[in-house]
C-alpha cells in the first residue's frame, strides 16, 4: 500500500497515511475534519533540467576515470556514443578537444617521479 500525505482543510494539519487503491481519504488526526486535500508526491515530479544535469555529471565523470586511466581512446569512443544520448556543449567540447589528442602507442604512459641510484661504496 503506498503512503500519501494529507492536508486537512479546516485545520491545515498535514499528515500521512497508507491507503489501498480503492480506500477513502482519512480523517484528521487532530480536528477529525473529512474536508481532506491529498497533496502530490515530490517523487511525482520529475525536474526534465536536473535529470539532464545528472547524466551529464555521469557521463563527464566516466570520461575523465578513463582520462585518468590513460585510455584516451576509450574515453573518444564513450564520450562518442554518450553525445547521441545528451548532446550538452560541455560534452560536445570535451569530445572535440579529445578528437585533436592521440592516445600514446603500447597503451600507458607511465612516467617515474624519482629515480634514487644507489652507490656501492
Amino acid at each position: 500500500m503506498p503512503l500519501y500525505e494529507f492536508q486537512c482543510e479546516q485545520c491545515g494539519e498535514i499528515f500521512e497515511a497508507l491507503l489501498g487503491l480503492n480506500e477513502a481519504y482519512p480523517p484528521c488526526p487532530s480536528c477529525k475534519s473529512s474536508e481532506i486535500l491529498k497533496l502530490p508526491s515530490l517523487f511525482a515530479f520529475q525536474d526534465r533540467a536536473s535529470f539532464r544535469k545528472e547524466r551529464e555529471r555521469a557521463i563527464l565523470k566516466r570520461a575523465s576515470e578513463y582520462l585518468k586511466d590513460g585510455k584516451i581512446g576509450e574515453a573518444k569512443k564513450f564520450l562518442e556514443k554518450a553525445q547521441k544520448f545528451n548532446p550538452s556543449d560541455k560534452v560536445k567540447r570535451l569530445a572535440e578537444t579529445l578528437e585533436k589528442r592521440k592516445s600514446p602507442k603500447g597503451g600507458f604512459l607511465i612516467k617515474p617521479e624519482v629515480t634514487i641510484l644507489k652507490r656501492k661504496g
